[in-house]
């Protein structure tokens, strides 16, 4: 055997030896049920009463989410349950919430997810009722925008 050849295989050994083997399965999660309190419209106001150059010039505005998740699917599994928002147009945005327990508090910037449950799938609907804090850069922000916030689950493969 050539050593280029030999050189390759040892390559492909290594390479599949030390990938991980696909261990959990990613799905959307139904959260029609939840709910946003109070308007859907959220009136962003200044952090700093007047911005200025060198002063933060960022807006902010809080809501209650009562969030619903349909589990029904994979209960009696293990998972973990991914918030999501995708990238925005208008720059970065990022949400923080507290919770009232069920659900993991956490933050959140756009494009990515975070993590608000881990365990055993016990029951049909997760429910929570989140403290959602949304804070953007002003500048940026010059209409209205539509935060689309979803719910992924990674199951683990039997």
């Amino acid at each position: 055997m050539r050593p280029s050849l030999l050189l390759a295989l040892l390559a492909l050994l290594v390479c599949m030896g030390t990938s991980p083997l696909a261990t959990a399965a990613t799905y959307p999660v139904d959260d029609s049920g939840s709910q946003v309190q109070g308007s859907n419209n959220l009136r962003m106001k200044w952090d700093d009463r007047v911005p200025r150059h060198g002063a933060r010039s960022t807006v902010s505005a809080e809501t209650l989410v009562l969030v619903r998740l349909n589990l029904s699917q994979w209960q009696g599994r293990q998972g973990r349950v991914y918030m999501t928002l995708p990238a925005q147009a208008t720059g970065p945005i990022t949400a923080t919430w507290s919770t009232r327990g069920r659900l993991l508090p956490g933050l959140l910037r756009a494009g990515e997810r975070a993590l608000v449950y881990a365990g055993p799938i016990q029951v049909d609907t997760l429910e929570d009722t989140l403290r959602l804090s949304i804070q953007a850069d002003g500048q940026r922000l010059v209409r209205s925008e539509q935060l689309a916030f979803s719910f992924e689950i990674d199951v683990d493969l039997p």
